[in-house]
């Protein structure tokens, strides 16, 4: 649980300006939501005398005295620090976090795929300014360098050694049977590095002995390709994916069928077993 220093830290927004610290100030007004086309509730329209326009509960909300015009404006500058914790500064964030000018971090992109920031090549982007938010970007680096950890425990810590380490590159896609213990090792330390998820979801995840079992039995042609479908058996049809042959296997009313795959795919395996239960 982060404590009390974290949580301050990460109940603030900054914004930096792309430019740099150029003392840039950009005034802006508090703009709608693209979602719902309707301002923040904290934003209030004014009637002609140029009040605030309150219902009676609003009048009454404690909060009331933090509220924004729709016509104030703020100034903006490289360095802008809102905290989340004081109600008129939450309020302004509110207010003008919906300005196309300011994006949401700096590799924000636009629905077509483009920088708000650098834009395409034709153009530069609309935004001048990125949120930041101290602590919670260390907070990421750390629980990410920690699941780094953990993948890279797991592999080490492999139960079954050497093969083991050889069964989850085969999981991976990279067939590695008669490669030395330190290849296959370093593969899969590279997979920790960029993808720790995936590693970590080969050593827990319920489905590690079903996909292993397909890997197999395809590679042993158990399990055959005709007309873009998996068989077994000439007339049984897992599917039209790896994915989909899998689900299959994993579905509790095709045990009958995975338990023959199985025998046909592990003969050694299952002669194994009748012997040691006699």
């Amino acid at each position: 649980m982060a404590n009390k220093d974290e949580l301050n830290l990460s109940n603030k927004i900054v914004l930096k300006s792309v430019r740099g610290k150029v003392g840039i100030v950009i005034k802006m007004q508090p703009s709608k939501d693209p979602k719902t086309g309707n301002y923040p509730s904290c934003v209030k329209r004014v009637d002609k005398n140029g009040d605030m326009i309150l219902s009676e509960r609003e009048r009454n909300d404690e909060l009331s005295q933090y509220f924004i015009r729709e016509d104030d404006e703020f100034d903006i500058t490289d360095g802008s620090t809102f905290d989340l914790d004081n109600p008129r500064e939450r309020f302004i964030w509110e207010a003008i976090k919906n300005n196309p000018y300011i994006a949401p971090d700096y590799y924000a992109k636009d629905a077509a795929g483009n920088s708000l920031i650098n834009g395409d090549s034709k153009r530069y982007g609309v935004a001048e300014l990125y949120v930041v938010r101290p602590g919670v970007e260390a907070n990421r680096r750390i629980s990410r360098k920690k699941l780094i950890h953990d993948a890279e425990t797991y592999i080490y810590n492999d139960e079954r050694g050497a093969e083991g380490r050889v069964l989850k590159a085969k999981l991976l896609g990279h067939r590695m049977d008669n490669m030395p213990d330190a290849e296959v090792l370093e593969y899969l330390l590279q997979v920790a590095d960029t993808d720790p998820d995936k590693i970590i979801s080969l050593y827990t995840g319920g489905d590690t002995a079903v996909r292993l079992l397909f890997i197999e039995a395809r590679d042993k042609r158990v399990i055959v390709r005709k007309n873009k479908l998996y068989i077994y058996a000439d007339n049984v049809v897992l599917g039209a994916t790896d994915e989909a042959a899998i689900l299959f296997l994993k579905d509790p009313r095709n045990a009958n069928v995975y338990k023959l795959i199985k025998k046909d795919t592990y003969p050694e395996l299952i002669s194994k077993e009748k012997i040691e239960n006699k």
